[in-house]
């Protein structure tokens, strides 16, 4: 894409623009040959698909919002911009998301699974929003991760709002081969350069996504988003609407100087997906993303594909309502730095394919002492602090 990349956290607040602006290694594209091949580019005018044999326009209203944006639903995807940036007015949707904070830093979460015997939580983020730094190329270890003491999510529209709740942090569970064959220091923004394949160091891998076990039970488990196998998936490359959600920056109009933006409050916007791109080489995967946007056409004067996904966001869910229940499709991983609510040509916002990881993701909620066989080395490619 020619343009350089963040990861969509921030590591402190206080310093604006490493904080909740991004920060974070860069990257020079984000596709390239050793992605899977697009059979079918990005285009604004892609005609909608089907999901089991119905129309998305007819999976109807998902269940228990009041809210939701009709604009969800389009007929068509032009002739003009059908989707607002950012919207909080339907609170029920922070069932569907959380805040997380890490000292002075920020990221969002998506809860997936609440278990009673336990008393604990389980959502999915992203890696890069709890690794500190990383000394092995190959292995990433407990000492890499934040501490528990230094994490909290809360669930809730805003700080301000009556609602607001804090939950702590039990464990967070990463995969070892997180940002695989790259080091970094974590100072001065020095972060995972593994964005995708040709953006970060040879042979390695991104694999940006964690598991979060909290105490407690988080909003209503009835409503959370469940992780599915790709089977289950809408099709690529058919203009499948989806919900993403997080606690980052907004605007509501183009912008590049994201310093003085909102953040901690919950916004969601409806937009589409529109792409799907795989790592092959074979023992080298790491890089699984879903391109989500949408394409504006002439509002504030501005044509190409939204860059939604901002600072804070990172971790965030991607959901996508079948008719009878969310799914989260994937979590945000990184985007243009200091472009926040501007447009390009191409897709601005690669966001980790769930489904990728679902088998690891299953071993550590079917688990019945999660964090002690985590560290006990009886989960596969599993390192915790918990």
């Amino acid at each position: 894409m020619g343009k350089n990349f963040t990861l969509v956290l921030g590591a402190l607040c206080s310093a604006m623009l490493v904080a909740c602006n991004g920060g974070g290694g860069s990257s020079s594209g984000s596709g390239g040959s050793t992605f899977v091949t697009d059979p079918t580019p990005p285009s604004p005018t892609m005609p909608a698909g089907t999901y089991n044999g119905l129309a998305y326009s007819d999976l109807g209203q998902p269940l228990g919002l009041t809210a939701y944006p009709e604009s969800f639903w389009p007929n068509k995807l032009q002739p003009s911009l059908q989707i607002a940036y950012g919207d909080n007015t339907e609170s029920n949707i922070a069932n569907l998301t959380a805040y997380v904070t890490m000292g002075g830093g920020l990221c969002s979460a998506t809860p997936v699974q609440y278990d009673p015997e336990s008393n604990t939580t389980f959502l999915i983020g992203a890696a890069h929003c709890f690794v500190d730094s990383k000394n092995s190329a190959t292995t990433l270890s407990p000492s890499n991760l934040l501490p528990t003491s230094t994490l909290k999510i809360y669930h809730g529209v805003s700080e301000t709002a009556a609602n607001w709740e804090s939950y702590p942090v039990v464990a967070v569970y990463l995969r070892q081969d997180y940002c695989y064959n790259a080091t970094f220091t974590g100072i001065n923004g020095d972060e995972c350069p593994n964005f995708a394949p040709n953006s970060g160091v040879a042979n390695g891998q991104g694999n940006d996504i964690a598991v979060i076990q909290i105490r407690g039970k988080f909003g209503d488990p009835e409503s959370y988003p469940q992780v599915v196998r790709a089977n289950e998936y809408p099709t690529p490359y058919a203009a499948a609407p989806v919900l993403s959600v997080g606690y980052g920056l907004n605007t509501q109009t183009p912008v590049t100087d994201d310093r003085f933006l909102p953040r901690s409050s919950m916004f969601y916007v409806a937009n589409y997906q529109y792409w799907q791109q795989d790592s092959t080489p074979s023992g080298q995967g790491g890089y699984h993303y879903l391109y989500n946007s949408f394409y504006n056409d002439g509002g504030f004067g501005q044509y190409g594909y939204s860059a939604l996904i901002c600072g804070g966001d990172s971790g965030g869910g991607d959901l996508f309502w079948t008719g009878t229940k969310w799914i989260l499709l994937s979590e945000h991983t990184y985007g243009p730095g200091g472009a926040c609510g501007t447009f390009y040509t191409s897709l601005p916002n690669g966001a980790t394919n769930v489904s990728a990881y679902y088998d690891w993701i299953q071993s550590i909620l079917t688990n019945l002492a999660p964090a002690a066989n985590c560290s006990a080395g009886n989960i596969v490619n599993c390192v915790t602090n918990g």
